[in-house]
């Protein structure tokens, strides 16, 4: 048998085993369920790949890459010991060993990116969501953070404890966000559980927001990040913006751009 099967049966094993809301994962349709645990479209969901890349990696016609393997153990919630198993059956050296911090570093590919994307506007954030940098046409025509740091970089906080117009168009949207984010900042929290800045500010937020508290003790959505804004310019008055979010691993990253029609 080869190193790939011996992988794809492990991932199959795993991923029976966890249900959807272990997870962290709506179950999707039909609610009557043929197999145990997690399907793999519930599994790809999680993950952030596709379906078909999940049948492939289970069926070993597909070798994986790092980041998938590690991004797998997270939603599967593996323990150290099962997460070095799988990166030994993928043929990769067990993982460092995590000092529970978020990573706050801009990695050399994120940065490459910053500076490449130069005709529209573009953040960088971590797992958190602070803005750690963005590039000219972000501060200029999308939003402007203090120099130094503090919550007031923190695109949750803020969403929280801001008033003032929302710029996004309807207000479904701003709840969807709103329902994203959080969800992300809670695995955030899972992940990296000796942050105390972040368990500072999750505190902070849970005590001064209602609706943040409704949200972190709410089941998980399929509700997606809104993708329309409009952001007032003193320049063009008012733009119409589509919004996109990349992660980026190693370093657990979000790059956010932001385009015009």
């Amino acid at each position: 048998m080869r190193r790939d099967d011996d992988f794809g049966t492990a991932l199959r094993t795993l991923r029976q085993r966890i249900t959807p809301s272990e997870a962290g994962a709506p179950p999707s349709l039909p609610a009557a369920r043929r197999v145990p645990g997690l399907r793999r479209d519930e599994l790809a969901a999680v993950v952030g790949i596709s379906e078909e890349h999940v049948k492939r990696l289970e069926q070993g016609r597909r070798r994986p890459s790092p980041s998938v393997v590690d991004a797998l153990a997270r939603a599967l919630r593996l323990t150290s010991l099962e997460h070095d198993r799988l990166r030994a059956l993928a043929g990769f050296a067990a993982a460092p060993e995590p000092d529970g911090l978020v990573p706050r570093e801009v990695t050399e590919p994120a940065r490459r990116m910053l500076d490449r994307l130069t005709e529209v506007a573009v953040c960088i954030c971590d797992a958190t969501w602070t803005v750690l940098d963005a590039n000219k046409l972000w501060h200029t025509d999308v939003c402007t953070v203090p120099d130094t740091p503090g919550r007031a970089r923190n695109v949750v906080w803020r969403a929280f404890t801001e008033t003032g117009p929302s710029p996004f168009l309807e207000p479904e949207q701003l709840s969807g966000f709103r329902a994203t984010v959080v969800a992300e900042l809670r695995q955030a929290a899972r992940r990296y559980p000796a942050d105390t800045e972040l368990t500072s500010m999750i505190s902070d937020l849970l005590t001064r927001s209602p609706q943040f508290a409704q949200l972190w003790d709410a089941p998980p959505t399929q509700d997606g990040p809104a993708d329309r804004l409009r952001v007032p310019s003193p320049v063009h008055g008012h733009l119409y913006l589509d919004l996109d979010v990349m992660v980026i691993n190693p370093g657990d990253l979000r790059v956010v751009v932001y385009t015009a029609a």
